[in-house]
């Protein structure tokens, strides 16, 4: 289900109205995860009850004496939810341009070798389902024959014959202990949990690719401020130059400043070969060869939001969220699939009952095929059972019970991972709200130091070590709020892909 729209976001297409400058970058941002959302958070059709209790509810008509399913660890809150009033510490807008996160997610769902593979297994586990499902129903084959041989007669002399013959012939295991259709169940079951496995990797990559492109775009604004910082440097480099020409500055104070000319020029190819690697790592999600990283991004550099708090609203329940997640459900139906299998090795200890029957004719001349005295016809039940196999298929059972206790504690981990991952993008969000909000007023205050140390240092009313001083800690500010604003922006991803397609925000 795609999650509806922040009420406080104008329609994207419709009148137009005014929306602040911070708002507007939250309201585009949110459009963009409740398409990514709505495109990824769509599975398989389940009816009105979820997997994970479809698991336990199998127990019922699977092998007798099968332990229960999973249990629902769901807690009744998360532990830690952010305030839901507005201007609580809680979601804020991404920096990411929805023109740029919309064509990363496109290319990654469409060419991502990882997610192909997982397409690819959905394909075959649902001809295997297909294929197990055919066996409930009755086989019949047809066929020919032709045939010349030489052989003796009676009195011992040899004449040539010939025979022709068409039969057809039926055969239908008569499903007495479930055996075959738990058998369908089970390849059923492994088509839903292939089905949601690709639902689940395609949200992961997602959410993976678009982290990626958040700290790409990170690191051009960190790139840029280095840049722009050496410009500022370097103009004081010539200031101090200028002063120590004129007998009115110190060989100290030049080093000094050639220093942190040379510092913060040190730091441009780091960052430089950090934005490489990322950029690399987008294009194997891609699904491309790595491109030369010496290529400049054609894409403009978006602006950086202001800091400002937003109110989350609206979370599901942990139950309603365990509901929702693929890799929820997809380890919930290995244990359907799990159950099945363990009630077919069950079966398979007790006799098995068949029904055959052939119609046909045979006759030494085609011409003779099909009248009424060529026609043979049988019809015949068959019971098997292997009582004494000296404990083998006993054993096969026990492994399979085994594997079905291992499938229930899979699946009840994969609800632990899922809350785990829920309530610490949570905190996360709002851990990394607060900081940048203080990181802001911080950035704000050095900045302003700044140009009053160039003033006292202009009147010679301070030295130039305080105005390097002043400068360094504008540059440590300013590097460290672009850096909390991208894990801000990785924080909001993080809540969209924990939650799947269940976030609505006000």
């Amino acid at each position: 289900m795609t999650r509806p729209l922040a009420q406080s976001c104008p329609a994207e297409r419709g009148p137009v109205r005014a929306v602040p400058r911070g708002d507007a970058d939250a309201c585009r941002f949110d459009r963009q995860a409740h398409r990514l959302t709505g495109r990824l958070g769509s599975g398989p059709a389940l009816g009105p009850l979820t997997l994970l209790a479809l698991a336990a509810a199998l127990v019922g008509c699977a092998a007798p004496g099968l332990s229960p399913g999973p249990a629902n660890l769901a807690p009744a809150q998360f532990a830690q939810l952010p305030p839901a009033n507005p201007g609580a510490a809680t979601m804020t807008a991404a920096f990411v341009d929805s023109a740029q996160l919309q064509r990363v997610v496109d290319e990654v769902l469409a060419n991502n070798r990882d997610l192909r593979a997982a397409a690819a297994r959905l394909k075959q586990a649902e001809a295997l389902a297909d294929a197990a499902g055919a066996r409930r129903l009755p086989s019949v084959s047809a066929g020919a024959s032709a045939s010349r041989q030489r052989a003796p007669n009676d009195l011992g002399q040899f004449n040539n014959f010939n025979s022709y013959g068409v039969n057809a012939t039926a055969g239908w295991e008569i499903d007495l202990w479930g055996r075959v259709s738990a058998t369908a169940q089970a390849a059923g079951y492994d088509a839903q949990s292939a089905a949601l496995d690709r639902d689940a990797a395609a949200l992961s990559l997602a959410g993976t690719a678009l982290n990626l492109q958040a700290q790409l775009i990170g690191l051009g604004h960190r790139l840029a401020l280095a840049k722009e910082t050496l410009v500022v440097q370097n103009q004081l480099l010539d200031l101090v130059k200028a002063r120590v020409g004129a007998g009115r500055g110190t060989a100290l104070d030049q080093a000094r400043a050639e220093a942190l000319v040379a510092q913060t020029s040190a730091s441009v190819p780091a960052l430089r070969n950090a934005a490489c690697l990322v950029r690399l790592q987008l294009d194997v999600l891609r699904g491309q060869a790595p491109a030369d990283c010496d290529k400049a991004d054609s894409d403009p550099l978006p602006a950086m939001p202001e800091p400002r708090l937003v109110s989350l609203g609206t979370l599901p329940d942990p139950a309603g969220l365990l509901a929702q997640r693929p890799d929820v459900k997809a380890a919930a139906a290995r244990a359907q699939a799990a159950a099945a299998r363990a009630h077919v090795a069950w079966a398979a200890r007790w006799p098995t009952l068949g029904l055959t029957g052939q119609i046909g004719w045979s006759a030494a001349s085609a011409g003779d095929l099909f009248k009424s005295g060529t026609q043979i016809h049988s019809i015949a039940a068959a019971l098997n059972w292997n009582f004494l196999d000296f404990g083998a298929r006993k054993a096969e059972e026990g492994a399979a019970r085994a594997g079905f206790d291992a499938a229930v504690a899979a699946a009840e981990q994969a609800q632990l991972a899922a809350l785990q991952d829920a309530q610490g993008s949570l905190s996360t969000l709002r851990e990394t709200e607060q900081q940048a909000a203080a990181q802001a007023a911080a950035a704000e205050a050095t900045t302003r130091a700044r140009e009053l140390a160039l003033k006292r240092y202009e009147a010679g009313v301070t030295d130039f070590y305080a105005l390097l001083q002043a400068e360094q800690d504008r540059l440590t500010a300013r590097d460290a709020l672009i850096q909390v604003q991208t894990a801000r922006a990785a924080a909001l991803l993080g809540v969209h892909k924990a939650f799947a397609a269940r976030l609505t925000a006000l």
